[in-house]
């Protein structure tokens, strides 16, 4: 019987064993265990489950010791693993399905299984891809096709909704007067001062259509022109100034 300092040490020692050819029973025997059940007991009390179709360990809450994880340069690339991505490149599965289709129970065992393959999830390419980094970002096995991560998503548009929110009065009085325009109804602003004449030089075609508009709505040239200064000018830079020349008469 082989000597170990503690359980992390056993559990490595079954899983190079198991990736080695070693029997079941074998590898029992050198942990002193008298057949497979017993070994197969102190694995699963450790957090350990048999892929079937793999014939080794996986840590079932995925944390733990996954075989060839610090080596995936030394990982085979198996005709398997390539069917899955090819599966997820081609999108007409949800992550559940692709694992059931390829033999696994669940999806964490499917990402378990890529993982000693040497790939890991990419969450922006919707895929597995080699290893490169310390990142595993596997497919959440509730989350069936189409669904999403909802937290992350608002998450990205946070900055857009404070932005929003901060000019709220701004995005309701733009969206009121626009529905005022489209409804027919047009504002009506007191504007203070003394009146002065001014000449202006228009197109023959723009002076018809404030003639017109006046007399189909009842309402003086003056006022038309001074509706369309206000406006003019608080969509173009001068909202404060305006505000503050409207308020003077309150």
């Amino acid at each position: 019987m082989k000597k170990f300092r503690n359980n992390e040490e056993k559990i490595q020692y079954v899983l190079d064993g198991i990736e080695e050819g070693k029997s079941t029973d074998d590898i029992a025997k050198d942990l002193g265990y008298k057949n497979y059940k017993s070994l197969d007991m102190f694995m699963r009390r450790e957090g350990y489950i048999k892929e079937k179709r793999l014939g080794n360990y996986f840590p079932k809450n995925g944390r733990g010791i996954i075989q060839n994880e610090n080596k995936p340069h030394k990982a085979s690339i198996t005709n398997k693993a390539l069917e899955i991505i090819k599966r997820f490149n081609e999108g007409e599965m949800s992550p559940k399905r692709i694992a059931h289709e390829s033999g696994f129970e669940t999806s964490k065992e499917m990402a378990n299984y890529m993982k000693s393959k040497g790939f890991i999830w990419d969450s922006h390419r919707n895929n597995y891809i080699p290893e490169q980094k310390e990142i595993d970002l596997e497919p959440t096995e509730d989350l069936e096709e189409g669904e999403y991560d909802e937290e992350f998503t608002i998450e990205r548009f946070k900055p857009l909704l404070e932005y929003l929110f901060e000019r709220k009065e701004k995005l309701v009085e733009i969206i009121e007067s626009n529905l005022a325009g489209e409804s027919g109804s047009m504002p009506r602003y007191v504007v203070p001062g003394i009146f002065l004449t001014k000449s202006v030089h228009m197109s023959n075609q723009l002076d018809q259509m404030v003639r017109d508009f006046s007399a189909d709505h009842n309402i003086s040239q003056r006022d038309i022109f001074e509706v369309a200064l206000v406006d003019f000018f608080k969509k173009y830079g001068y909202h404060k100034e305006v505000e503050t020349m409207l308020k003077s008469i309150e």
